[in-house]
């Protein structure tokens, strides 16, 4: 993972082939102690795990796609459940029949590369996450 530019508190990021996304981006935060922010990113993902969040049954449904996959989109949040990092993304994803899915990542690797920008929280202060009884989700509060 590469800093390439930082802007006050907007980071512009790029992740290198072969990377695990989420470890580096994790240790990113945690080296700069960044206390949250929001994220966008495009490029491109090697062998993908998503997951679909079930409201009815209050859980996750998982699923692990192999191949090389265009990222069309990624968004989402950073924010800390107590002193835990949690990283919320969505991505959107397109492989080479051009059909599009996507879903909450929970692991990949970067594929050509991955550029991310990233509008932190400024200061000390931290976004937090609290559990939702509701729907069984960590909310920001």
């Amino acid at each position: 993972m590469r800093l390439i530019s930082r802007q006050k508190n907007q980071y512009f990021l790029r992740f290198d082939y072969g990377e695990d996304f989420l470890m580096e981006f994790k240790r990113f935060f945690l080296n700069y102690k960044i206390g949250g922010g929001w994220v966008s990113g495009l490029g491109s993902m090697i062998n993908p795990e998503l997951a679909y969040y079930d409201l009815e049954k209050g859980k996750y449904l998982n699923k692990r796609f192999t191949g090389k996959f265009e990222v069309l989109n990624l968004t989402g949040n950073a924010a800390y459940l107590g002193k835990n990092l949690v990283l919320h993304i969505h991505i959107t994803l397109s492989g080479r029949d051009y059909k599009v899915f996507g879903g909450h990542l929970i692991d990949g690797k970067v594929g050509g590369t991955l550029e991310v920008f990233l509008n932190a929280v400024s200061g000390t202060k931290r976004l937090k996450k609290k559990l939702d009884s509701a729907t069984g989700l960590t909310l920001l509060y």
